[in-house]
């Protein structure tokens, strides 16, 4: 699609516009060609005499077009009135040319319940609902779940200290790779053979990450483990994992020790006695379906009685804190059938449900083979993330983190649903950039937040553990740059 716009107000840039596109073509690619047969244009300005902002967008797409043009006065309180003016009168057109309007209106940032959080401050939860659903079209459902995240996650970063942090373990393998994965999670016996070299690396990035946290003074709350499927690693190699973190960082020390164990078929008994032996506190058994031929079309290589016996062992291990991973709009699921799997994890009970939206990823087998056969719009994806909503919440459940990734079939949210007292500290603080997150690993990024959380960092590691290892390309954990960081802004 090309993309041209006028922009007067200085509220919008290229990337604004071409989010809101990928809302109803979650594949479209943005060309200069004039060969393209799609376009946007788009033109905004404010007349400081009547005090109004006027958005005019043209949308054209297979043939169809339609133009649309919206006025209104400025609202003083509004700081994001010019783009969001854009946005609805883009809504306008595309909602003429599609048939419908996304349940997240014109919401495009990863973050809704940021947006929430931060009108809550000065207004109710019900004037919070009001504002999502007139200034960015969000539907009531979804309104009200934001809300209601965002009122949870307020409460459990209320204590949340300056000199605090978490720490990310990455495990980039797998047995074998999912159609709708595009994690740099590595399969082959070839890349499989490298995780004992990987391990050694891994532990020195520990120990780098624990030297300069202690130097410091800072308190590290929480520890995840993912990947990957972390559980891939044998009896042995989890074990000495286990002990290098809690030589670095004390689980008894931890707020939240978290091993993403993944799949039912490379987790055993002996392994969750083992996690459970080393003092993690939270585990996350997945199987995002419960309908077996939705696993096998998927490339899963268990079964829901498989997750079933796990959760099991899981459960007479020791853990009461287990999350389990739903995905919502996979294609070939029926509403029905996933309405099936919403109500048979919420009879199995684990602590936490989160809930996530099938994403068209980049390098996904879905993405890169069968894009043509994916339904972007997804009306009943949406019907999906709506009754998992209201079934979880209504078995005693409420939600506490939110996000929202690009490509996501009709362009739906990943929401966490927990138990009171069993919500994953991780996931807030990192998804909220509330703290300072250390990554160690293949494909992690350390993201540092400033004590006033008004300046973020992001240092990346290599993707590929093949590149992870080669010293040419990364020699470690940049202890360097924290201390720089640290120095500026603490």
């Amino acid at each position: 699609m090309i993309i041209n716009y006028d922009d007067k107000t200085n509220s919008i840039n290229a990337n604004y516009l071409q989010s809101l596109v990928l809302m109803y073509l979650p594949c479209e690619k943005f060309a200069l060609s004039d060969e393209d047969k799609s376009s946007l244009s788009v033109f905004a300005d404010y007349d400081d005499n009547k005090r109004e902002y006027t958005a005019k967008t043209v949308l054209y797409h297979n043939g169809r077009i339609s133009e649309k043009t919206l006025c209104e006065i400025k609202d003083e309180s509004n700081a994001n009135q010019g783009k969001n003016v854009v946005g609805k009168a883009f809504l306008e057109c595309a909602k003429e040319i599609f048939g419908y309007v996304p349940q997240w209106g014109i919401m495009t940032g990863i973050r809704p319940a940021k947006v929430a959080v931060n009108y809550l401050s000065d207004h109710s939860e019900s004037e919070t609902r009001k504002y999502l659903e007139k200034e960015y079209l969000v539907s009531k459902n979804r309104a009200k779940v934001c809300v209601m995240t965002a009122v949870n996650e307020m409460k459990l970063v209320k204590n949340i200290k300056d000199n605090s942090a978490s720490v990310y373990i990455s495990i980039p393998f797998c047995p074998s790779k999912c159609r709708y994965c595009s994690f740099v999670s590595s399969s082959t016996k070839k890349l499989l053979s490298l995780i004992p070299d990987y391990l050694e690396k891994l532990y020195s990035d520990i120990e780098k990450i624990s030297r300069f946290s202690k130097s410091s003074g800072i308190k590290i709350e929480t520890v995840y483990i993912g990947g990957g499927t972390p559980a891939i690693l044998d009896e042995n190699q989890i074990s000495k994992l286990l002990h290098v973190v809690n030589d670095n960082f004390y689980s008894g020390d931890l707020r939240e020790f978290t091993f993403e164990a993944g799949r039912p078929d490379c987790t055993t008994k002996e392994k969750l006695r083992i996690i459970k032996g080393a003092g993690v506190t939270r585990l996350s058994i997945n199987t995002q379906t419960t309908n077996d031929d939705i696993l096998c079309a998927v490339g899963r290589k268990h079964t829901f009685e498989d997750y079933k016996r796990c959760m099991n062992e899981a459960h007479d291990a020791g853990f009461d804190n287990i999350n389990t991973d739903l995905i919502a709009g996979l294609p070939g699921e029926s509403e029905k059938s996933f309405e099936k799997s919403v109500d048979d994890i919420a009879a199995v009970s684990p602590a936490n449900i989160t809930v996530h939206t099938f994403a068209l990823k980049k390098s996904s087998v879905y993405k890169t083979q069968d894009a043509e056969k994916i339904d972007a719009n997804s009306k009943t994806a949406a019907k999906m993330i709506n009754y998992s909503s209201k079934k979880i919440i209504s078995c005693g459940y409420e939600p506490y983190y939110m996000y929202k990734q690009k490509n996501t079939v009709g362009n739906l949210d990943n929401t966490g649903y927990s138990k009171k007292g069993f919500e994953c500290l991780y996931n807030v603080y990192m998804m909220g950039e509330y703290h300072t997150v250390f990554s160690a690993g293949a494909d992690g990024s350390t993201k540092y937040v400033s004590r006033d959380r008004n300046t973020i960092k992001r240092i990346f590691s290599p993707k590929y553990p093949y590149e992870y290892l080669d010293e040419s390309k990364y020699a470690g954990f940049d202890e360097k740059s924290a201390y720089e960081f640290y120095e500026k802004y603490y």
